[in-house]
Protein backbone atom coordinates (compact mmCIF):
# COMPACT_ATOMS: atom_id res chain seq x y z
CA UNK A 1 0.00 0.00 0.00
CA UNK A 2 1.47 3.59 -0.68
CA UNK A 3 0.41 6.34 1.01
CA UNK A 4 0.35 9.93 -0.31
CA UNK A 5 1.21 13.11 1.54
CA UNK A 6 -1.99 15.25 1.43
CA UNK A 7 -1.16 18.96 1.60
CA UNK A 8 -5.11 20.16 2.56
CA UNK A 9 -4.74 18.18 6.10
CA UNK A 10 -4.42 22.09 7.86
CA UNK A 11 -2.76 21.81 11.51
CA UNK A 12 -3.10 17.81 11.81
CA UNK A 13 -0.86 16.53 9.44
CA UNK A 14 0.25 12.49 10.65
CA UNK A 15 3.33 13.08 8.62
CA UNK A 16 4.85 15.74 10.23
CA UNK A 17 3.89 13.67 13.82
CA UNK A 18 5.82 10.60 12.52
CA UNK A 19 8.80 12.98 11.20
CA UNK A 20 8.95 14.70 14.71
CA UNK A 21 8.76 11.19 16.50
CA UNK A 22 11.56 9.52 13.97
CA UNK A 23 13.51 12.76 14.90
CA UNK A 24 13.19 13.02 18.67
CA UNK A 25 13.87 8.75 18.56
CA UNK A 26 16.96 9.32 16.65
CA UNK A 27 17.84 12.23 19.39
CA UNK A 28 17.37 9.71 22.16
CA UNK A 29 20.54 7.63 20.58
CA UNK A 30 22.55 10.88 19.78
CA UNK A 31 22.19 11.25 24.16
CA UNK A 32 22.58 8.26 24.90
CA UNK A 33 25.87 8.09 23.24
CA UNK A 34 26.83 11.45 24.30
CA UNK A 35 26.82 9.56 27.41
CA UNK A 36 28.26 6.68 26.74
CA UNK A 37 31.60 8.82 25.79
CA UNK A 38 31.68 10.84 28.48
CA UNK A 39 31.36 6.98 31.16
CA UNK A 40 34.11 6.07 28.86
CA UNK A 41 36.63 8.85 28.95
CA UNK A 42 37.88 8.17 32.34
CA UNK A 43 38.85 4.83 31.53
CA UNK A 44 42.21 4.33 29.40
CA UNK A 45 43.26 4.04 26.24
CA UNK A 46 44.77 1.02 25.41
CA UNK A 47 46.43 -0.54 22.38
CA UNK A 48 47.16 -4.35 22.62
CA UNK A 49 49.65 -6.22 20.52
CA UNK A 50 50.66 -10.10 19.96
CA UNK A 51 53.63 -11.40 18.73
CA UNK A 52 55.06 -14.22 18.54
CA UNK A 53 56.21 -14.87 21.73
CA UNK A 54 54.73 -12.56 23.52
CA UNK A 55 51.54 -9.51 24.25
CA UNK A 56 52.10 -5.93 24.72
CA UNK A 57 49.78 -3.71 26.09
CA UNK A 58 50.79 0.07 26.10
CA UNK A 59 47.99 1.86 28.43
CA UNK A 60 47.52 5.79 28.22
CA UNK A 61 47.65 6.94 32.11
CA UNK A 62 48.22 10.68 32.04
CA UNK A 63 48.47 12.06 35.56
CA UNK A 64 49.09 9.47 37.46
CA UNK A 65 52.07 8.10 39.58
CA UNK A 66 53.65 4.96 38.66
CA UNK A 67 53.01 4.26 42.80
CA UNK A 68 49.25 4.37 41.98
CA UNK A 69 48.75 1.86 40.08
CA UNK A 70 48.89 -2.26 40.27
CA UNK A 71 48.76 -4.67 37.78
CA UNK A 72 47.46 -8.18 38.27
CA UNK A 73 48.72 -11.52 36.23
CA UNK A 74 47.00 -14.44 36.41
CA UNK A 75 46.62 -17.22 33.85
CA UNK A 76 45.67 -15.53 30.41
CA UNK A 77 43.96 -12.34 32.43
CA UNK A 78 45.59 -8.90 33.27
CA UNK A 79 44.21 -6.66 35.35
CA UNK A 80 45.20 -3.05 35.75
CA UNK A 81 43.70 -0.87 38.49
CA UNK A 82 44.84 3.15 39.09
CA UNK A 83 43.97 6.61 41.24
CA UNK A 84 44.32 9.68 40.20
CA UNK A 85 43.72 11.76 43.63
CA UNK A 86 41.59 15.14 42.71
CA UNK A 87 43.90 18.04 44.21
CA UNK A 88 43.42 19.57 47.06
CA UNK A 89 42.16 23.66 46.95
CA UNK A 90 43.14 26.32 49.46
CA UNK A 91 40.13 27.61 51.37
CA UNK A 92 38.55 29.63 49.56
CA UNK A 93 39.05 28.67 45.86
CA UNK A 94 36.92 26.35 43.94
CA UNK A 95 36.50 25.06 40.72
CA UNK A 96 35.33 27.43 37.64
CA UNK A 97 35.93 24.10 34.92
CA UNK A 98 36.83 20.62 35.54
CA UNK A 99 37.53 18.26 32.95
CA UNK A 100 39.66 16.19 34.19
CA UNK A 101 38.44 12.78 36.12
CA UNK A 102 39.73 11.79 39.26
CA UNK A 103 39.22 8.59 41.05
CA UNK A 104 40.20 4.58 40.81
CA UNK A 105 40.31 3.13 37.27
CA UNK A 106 40.17 -0.57 36.59
CA UNK A 107 41.20 -2.39 33.15
CA UNK A 108 40.37 -6.23 32.94
CA UNK A 109 41.37 -7.96 29.49
CA UNK A 110 41.29 -11.42 28.52
CA UNK A 111 44.44 -12.98 26.42
CA UNK A 112 44.09 -15.84 23.99
CA UNK A 113 47.07 -17.83 25.64
CA UNK A 114 48.11 -18.10 28.88
CA UNK A 115 51.01 -15.80 30.06
CA UNK A 116 54.74 -16.45 32.21
CA UNK A 117 53.35 -14.63 35.15
CA UNK A 118 56.77 -14.29 36.50
CA UNK A 119 58.67 -12.86 33.34
CA UNK A 120 55.59 -10.23 33.14
CA UNK A 121 58.09 -6.72 32.75
CA UNK A 122 55.98 -3.10 32.83
CA UNK A 123 57.91 0.44 32.57
CA UNK A 124 56.09 3.81 33.14
CA UNK A 125 57.31 6.76 30.99
CA UNK A 126 55.50 10.18 29.86
CA UNK A 127 52.34 8.53 31.37
CA UNK A 128 52.24 5.54 29.03
CA UNK A 129 52.22 1.95 30.46
CA UNK A 130 53.83 -0.49 28.96
CA UNK A 131 53.51 -3.88 30.25
CA UNK A 132 55.29 -7.14 27.93
CA UNK A 133 53.88 -10.79 28.72
CA UNK A 134 55.75 -13.46 27.49
CA UNK A 135 53.54 -16.00 26.43
CA UNK A 136 53.45 -19.68 27.98
CA UNK A 137 54.79 -22.42 25.46
CA UNK A 138 52.00 -24.77 24.65
CA UNK A 139 52.09 -28.26 25.41
CA UNK A 140 52.56 -30.37 22.19
CA UNK A 141 50.38 -33.38 21.90
CA UNK A 142 51.65 -36.64 23.22
CA UNK A 143 51.24 -39.77 20.83
CA UNK A 144 50.91 -42.59 23.38
CA UNK A 145 51.25 -46.15 21.80
CA UNK A 146 48.77 -48.99 22.98
CA UNK A 147 50.37 -52.17 23.81
CA UNK A 148 48.41 -55.26 23.35
CA UNK A 149 48.01 -57.25 26.30
CA UNK A 150 48.85 -61.08 27.21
Amino acid sequence: MLAKRNESWGLFNPWRTVNDLHKEFLGLFDDLSEGLNRFRANYPKVNLTEGKKEFVIQMALPGYCHENVDIEVVSNFLRVSAERCQPELAEGERFLHLERSFGKIEEAIKLSTKIKSSQVKAKFTDGILTITMPKQETEKAKTIRITKSK
